[in-house]
């Protein structure tokens, strides 16, 4: 078994990955021969998820940009402030997300192991942003992620698409003065260096899967296939723990300067990222509107929970 991934030692992910491979190769009754390329060996996150699809290796640990390519309904999971709390996140998430999720990347020959939210979204620039007329006409980088480049056009940022590991160089040439990504990888990827700004919108959540190939798993007994299912931290665990990885290295990054918005900056951040939902749902087809749908119920469902609760 060979598992790929992108992490770094910084982050808990990196330590789910060493347990994995203790657990399922540790010990003289191993029923695996694991091997980790965790640090980026494989290449990019796009690269080890079309491995793990055509085999080269077992298991991937990747985001949903990745999995989208397979799924293209993922996509609306980053439906700009779909989602107000970490809490509601792992509740709807454990209750509808992950079935529905797990059901058709079956689909396409992948194992859905875990699905967890790791970190939010902000916005980093070479100079501060508060409010989202700051970025008109700023050369701004979208991911290729369909959610991303609705809200860069929403904002009415001048919209580039460059490859992540151009984004630190097109800032220091000026290609692009901003950005949106995961403060994770704001952090460890270099960006800060030269985009020292970072506006905290959480306007999307960083979305983690750990999957199999699904012609390799069913290869394995029963026994085996509870051993994968069970090898990596629960779903919570996993996403409270990369959480915590956000703030700690965020709040260690003394070189940026932070942004954390008033309830009345949100409003207008969030007024135009839920303007783009409709389209976002429309361009993801398939089975978007129904998976949107089931968020909205799940919703609900978690508001009356909370309120009840209290």
């Amino acid at each position: 078994m060979t598992i790929g991934a992108v992490s770094s030692p910084i982050l808990s992910a990196d330590k789910f990955y060493t347990q994995m491979s203790d657990r399922l190769g540790g010990g003289s009754d191993a029923q695996f021969d694991v091997k980790l390329l965790v640090r980026g060996e494989i290449g990019s996150d796009e690269s080890i998820f079309y491995a793990m699809r055509r085999g080269r290796i077992q298991i991937a640990g990747v985001g949903g940009q990745s999995i989208s390519t397979a799924v293209p309904e993922l996509a609306v999971l980053n439906a700009p402030y779909l989602f107000d709390s970490w809490a509601e996140i792992d509740f709807i998430y454990d209750t509808v997300v992950t079935p529905f999720i797990n059901t058709l990347l079956e689909e396409h020959g992948i194992v859905g192991l875990r699905l967890y939210g790791a970190a939010w979204h902000g916005i980093y620039a070479k100079t501060p942003i508060y409010k989202p007329s700051d970025t008109i006409d700023m050369r701004f980088r979208a991911l290729i992620d369909p959610a991303s480049q609705l809200f860069v056009q929403a904002l009415g940022a001048d919209t580039f698409q460059i490859a992540s590991n151009e984004v630190v160089t097109g800032l220091q040439t000026g290609l692009i003065e901003a950005g949106e990504t995961s403060t994770l990888v704001y952090n460890i990827s270099g960006t800060s260096y030269e985009a020292p700004y970072l506006t905290r919108t959480r306007h999307t959540l960083s979305l983690i899967a750990l999957v199999a190939n699904k012609r390799w798993y069913e290869t394995l007994t029963t026994e085996q296939q509870d051993m994968v299912m069970q090898s990596h931290p629960p779903t919570k665990y996993s996403g409270d723990a990369l959480r915590a990885d956000e703030e700690s290295i965020l709040a260690a990054a003394e070189h940026v300067t932070v942004i954390e918005l008033t309830p009345q900056q949100l409003a207008v951040w969030k007024k135009v990222g839920r303007s783009t939902h409709g389209a976002l749902i429309k361009e993801a087809g398939g089975q978007a509107q129904e998976l949107y749908d089931l968020v909205l119920k799940a919703k609900a469902n978690f508001a009356v929970r909370n309120a009840r609760a209290d």
